[in-house]
């Protein structure tokens, strides 16, 4: 019989503990010195299984502070990504006007952001494009965009071009999106995030986005819709067999900012 590899092993018996409340969610996990301990392995091999459950939602990895628990996996909807529209697009086209704010860009290593490095797979030593900006209707805060883009793709960024659709700005420079994929789940405001939406008392609909390129990593989004300002609709059509029975089935799927 073939032996589970030990990241594997790492990656089971963590997520056992996460999903049953053994490592709380919010709790910090021991220290990679005293993982690598535990589970008689390597630094490298370790990595490897923290990124897997950090990209699976069990953990979060937090560079000079540690590694914590979460609870992503619980609420995460997955859905593949042929197209999408913008969210500029989105809040146009449900009536309002759209304004960017850009609140920070950096040029990034791998190592600083280990979990985006692995879903990108960027080398620890290689560069990313970083950007957080406020997404308005009317003047009105829909959502926070999180945004990385791969340097080995994109090589620089036109930060005045961000402050409005990246989308827009990625197909002008004739950069056509291959194939992706959407997620959605629910979350509290971090500190950083109350103090730019004003509040944490208010959910937040958190979706991310990832993209290729010519079957190569590029983006990763991550849009954090404000409390009501997103709604989510999916039309069903009850379709009748050739006995009379019926069977529902779903026919289109869009979000709508309000």
């Amino acid at each position: 019989m073939q032996k589970t590899p030990k990241y594997i092993e790492i990656i089971n018996v963590l997520k056992q503990q996460i999903e049953d409340g053994t490592i709380p969610e919010g709790a910090a996990l021991p220290m990679e010195k005293e993982l690598c301990r535990l589970f008689s392995t390597s630094h490298m091999t370790l990595t490897k299984a923290m990124n897997e459950l950090a990209i699976k939602g069990y953990v979060r990895r937090i560079p000079g502070k540690g590694t914590f628990a979460t609870s992503g996996f619980r609420t995460t909807i997955r859905k593949p990504l042929i197209q999408s529209e913008s969210i500029t697009e989105r809040i146009r086209n449900s009536g309002l006007t759209p304004r960017t704010e850009l609140v920070r860009y950096a040029i990034l290593k791998g190592k600083d952001i280990p979990d985006v490095a692995a879903t990108l797979k960027i080398d620890e030593e290689d560069y990313l494009h970083y950007f957080l900006r406020k997404r308005f209707g009317n003047d009105n805060l829909v959502c926070l965009s999180y945004t990385y883009v791969s340097q080995q793709i994109m090589p620089t960024i036109d930060i005045t071009r961000i402050q409005g659709s990246f989308n827009e700005y990625v197909m002008s420079l004739g950069i056509h999106r291959s194939y992706g994929y959407t997620e959605f789940c629910a979350t509290l405001p971090s500190q950083e995030q109350a103090l730019l939406i004003g509040t944490d008392h208010i959910p937040l609909l958190k979706q991310a986005i990832m993209w290729n390129v010519n079957d190569e990593p590029f983006e990763l989004t991550y849009h954090y819709y404000v409390g009501d300002k997103y709604t989510i609709t999916q039309d069903l059509v009850l379709k009748y067999n050739e006995d009379g029975s019926f069977h529902k089935e779903a026919v289109d799927f869009y979000q709508k900012s309000h």
